[in-house]
């Protein structure tokens, strides 16, 4: 009960900013179920009027017929275009606000969900939460106010039928309710199921080279259609639930109607009644049941809305970044790590009692064998992940130290590895790195990065549109605009993990020597496996067994806590 309560807090968090639009639409909802039920009744005057012979009576009757008609007609108009837009509005409010808190969550807990879930969270669970908030709770309003009138309009004919159509409607809702927790199950379960087929197709396509390199298409297919025959499963299961409480719901609704019909004849037959008042009967007594019907029907978009609501705050729940530092405006910056002790899985280090000083303006490759550490120290820089002891730092060169952390990756500028280039053109790709750059700007980093060369030769050059990871684009190529990306941004450090791995030597050298030329000097840390960088002459510091080493010569050492000599 009170994750529920919580959970409906945080669903009127969600409709706060709608109030005024939500409004409208319950009045609106609220004034078409009045005109339904005076329909009701102005349908026994006419009736009634026309049998005894009064034709002003009955014209007036019609008229008023019509002008509510009309009304209606209207008010479903303004219905249908303020829930369409309360709807686009809430559940872009909702994507914005989701998509500003995965940004902030600390990157460990981000990082455990497949990007498949997290975009069926982002669209067809709030999809189900804003139709629900826009659409099943007014109604659910709009019904009870027309259930309440119909009743008070029925009793005043027939009290008696009034009563036993009322009591046949709660049956129904009850009925309904009895299936609620089995509804949410299974509701949970097939955007589960979603999930994991959009993760799958999603994954699919973008590595649809791997797909056919390795002769995968008929596997991928199988297991496509594995996949949607479980989601078909439990949306079957859905489906016949539903079906089966709708059925009996719609025969409790045609007991009143067939009671009321009944009863009607009973009436008319003994002329205790007129054919007017059976016509408002009938109408009114539909009126009773179709509320509870549609609130017994409107359950199960309940229980999915809750239970969207619930994969939403699961995500809200998680860990945010906390630092409300600002990082100093150094020109220059170095890197300390002291004593950095960090495992992934307890007794397996990847660093362990690791010290090193990267000076600033310094040029440093990092080595060492695959899953050795080397994106991992690069984590830590970027505080993507914490040091279990020790402490990672920015330094001034003298005195001033500032310990890494979300602000601290103002002061990075970064290339990761493999093609991280955006879907557009190759200047929106360079702005990136510095949204208010000049076209001499973007040209001049596109030439410390090796890259103007073949940019200029492009067909619309700078405005050369490129597909999804750099499609239309040479690995090579997409390496050196992810590098001049990196050069635009104004900071003094600069990170390159495996930047210049599908280059050839003498570009890759080219490049290397061009960043230790840059003025004012940036403290560089290149991560390679490649010995160009021995060609430049930079320091060199290799990972191994959990220690970080410098190597001289040809020799590597290391003091026995792995701190650099």
């Amino acid at each position: 009960m009170k994750n529920l309560w919580e959970t409906i807090k945080w669903l009127g968090g969600q409709v706060r900013p709608f109030i005024f639009l939500l409004s409208i639409i319950v009045i609106a909802g609220t004034v078409l179920s009045l005109c339904g039920v005076s329909m009701a009744v102005i349908s026994k005057i006419l009736v009634d009027a026309a049998v005894e012979g009064e034709r002003s009576r009955a014209v007036r009757a019609a008229i008023l017929f019509a002008v509510l008609i009309l009304i209606k007609i209207g008010l479903r108009a303004v219905v249908s275009v303020m829930s369409a837009r309360a709807l686009e509005e809430m559940s872009n409010r909702m994507r914005k606000r989701l998509f500003v808190h995965f940004s902030k969550v600390v990157w460990k807990d981000f990082s455990k969900y497949h990007s498949g879930d997290v975009l069926t969270r982002m669209t067809s669970d709030v999809g189900t939460i804003a139709a629900g908030l826009v659409n099943v709770f007014p109604s659910i309003i709009s019904l009870g106010v027309q259930l309440l009138a119909a009743f008070v309009a029925l009793f005043i004919f027939e009290p008696l039928l009034a009563v036993l159509a009322f009591m046949l409607g709660p049956a129904a809702v009850l009925f309904s309710r009895f299936f609620g927790r089995k509804l949410k199950h299974i509701h949970i379960k097939v955007q589960e199921a979603e999930s994991t087929y959009r993760s799958f197709m999603h994954e699919s396509v973008q590595n649809m080279l791997i797909v056919k390199a390795f002769c995968l298409e008929k596997n991928r297919t199988d297991r496509v259609g594995e996949l949607q025959n479980e989601k078909l499963e439990w949306v079957l299961r859905r489906s016949r639930l539903s079906a089966g409480v709708s059925s009996a719901l719609s025969l409790g609704y045609w007991m009143g109607y067939f009671l009321a019909f009944g009863w009607g004849a009973l009436l008319l037959a003994e002329n205790a009644t007129t054919f007017g008042t059976l016509t408002a009967f009938l109408q009114l007594v539909e009126q009773i049941q179709a509320p509870f019907i549609g609130l017994a029907y409107t359950l199960p978009r309940v229980i999915g809305t809750v239970a969207s609501a619930g994969r939403l705050r699961e995500f809200e729940g998680l860990q945010l970044e906390k630092d409300g530092r600002i990082a100093p405006c150094w020109a220059a910056a170095g890197i300390r790590f002291e004593d950095v002790y960090f495992a992934y899985e307890r007794d397996k280090p990847i660093f362990r009692d690791v010290s090193v000083e990267i000076r600033p303006g310094e040029t440093v490759a990092l080595m060492g064998l695959s899953g050795a550490g080397k994106t991992t120290l690069v984590r830590l820089l970027l505080a993507l992940i914490r040091p279990e002891s020790g402490s990672v730092s920015f330094t001034d060169g003298g005195k001033g130290a500032f310990d890494v952390g979300a602000a601290g990756r103002s002061l990075i500028s970064y290339v990761p590895q493999g093609n991280t280039l955006f879907s557009g053109t190759v200047a929106e790709n360079l702005y990136v790195g510095c949204p208010d750059a000049e076209d001499h700007e973007l040209e001049s980093a596109l030439r410390w990065a090796c890259a103007w060369e073949f940019v200029e030769k492009l067909p619309d050059g700078l405005g050369t549109v490129i597909g999804e990871r750099g499609l239309g684009l040479s690995e090579g190529q997409a390496q050196r605009i992810a590098i001049a990306r990196a050069l635009l941004r104004k900071v003094p450090i600069l990170i390159l993990d495996e930047a210049t791995s599908a280059l050839d030597v003498n570009t890759e050298i080219k490049i290397l020597q061009n960043l230790r030329s840059l003025r004012p000097a940036r403290t560089c840390v290149i991560i390679t496996h490649r010995p160009a960088v021995l060609e430049i002459g930079c320091r060199i510091l290799k990972l191994e067994e959990g220690s970080l080493r410098e190597r001289r010569g040809g020799e590597t050492t290391a003091t026995p806590t792995g701190e650099v000599v």
